[in-house]
């Protein structure tokens, strides 16, 4: 399986491995130090199941209401699964719908056939037992029942996307921007910036852990650590 290139990163599957020892606090404390404060998702796009971590190269996806039915959803769909290459996380854009699951079980099993590692789904869940049973990393807004087909289609992937913020109404998440997900929630490290940010936050853990052994030691003096650490 032909993995995903990205420009500065010498070895995604090593880059996985290693943000996936981190949390999503640090890394976006990382983030917000270099003046990029608002590449945090909106709150309640959660893990499907709260142990769930993701991480990984976003392939975007933007959808569009489908009320008449788009006859070449079939054709379209196929396609841009077969563009999709190992490890990437399938980055949907519902396009603000509220109505139904834009991401379910087959969704799960061919973007996992072709390499993807998990979904972020700024939008609509189903199938979720199914999903679980795979421990399939989904995170989602919200859950229906309701099936997309006719209702909602595929529009446009690899492109710019938006999806809802924190701290702003969106976030762009453009293709190949590192997805990490974990219970806290899910930040957007820009691909030009995964190195250096995976690089100064696990410096930061380092230190961090270090702090942790001194602060628990019964015989240290408390602001005696404090003051070697004050800056954590």
């Amino acid at each position: 399986m032909v993995a995903t290139v990205i420009a500065g990163v010498p070895d995604m599957l090593d880059v996985i491995e290693r943000y996936r020892t981190l949390y999503t606090g640090l890394v976006y404390d990382i983030m917000d130090e270099m003046g990029l404060p608002h590449q945090a998702l909106a709150t309640d796009i959660r893990p499907l199941r709260d142990d769930m971590i993701i991480a990984g190269p976003a392939f975007t996806m933007q959808g569009i209401n489908d009320p008449v039915g788009d006859p070449g959803l079939r054709e379209r769909r196929i396609r841009m699964f077969s563009e999709m290459r190992h490890p990437c996380v399938d980055v949907r854009d519902a396009g603000f719908d509220t109505r139904v699951a834009h991401y379910g079980e087959m969704n799960a099993v061919l973007g996992r056939a072709k390499g993807v590692v998990g979904a972020v789904i700024d939008g609509g869940l189903r199938d979720s037992s199914l999903l679980i049973k795979m421990g399939f990393p989904v995170f989602r807004r919200f859950h229906s029942p309701v099936e997309a087909l006719n209702r909602w289609s595929y529009y446009r992937w690899q492109q710019p996307v938006a999806l809802r913020g924190a701290l702003t109404a969106t976030v762009t998440v453009h293709p190949g921007d590192f997805m990490f997900g974990d219970i806290d929630g899910v930040v957007v490290i820009p691909k030009e910036h995964i190195v250096e940010v995976l690089r100064r936050a696990e410096e930061h853990a380092a230190v961090e852990g270090r702090a942790r052994v001194e602060f628990a030691d019964p015989a240290n003096d408390v602001e005696e650590v404090y003051a070697r650490y004050r800056k954590l």
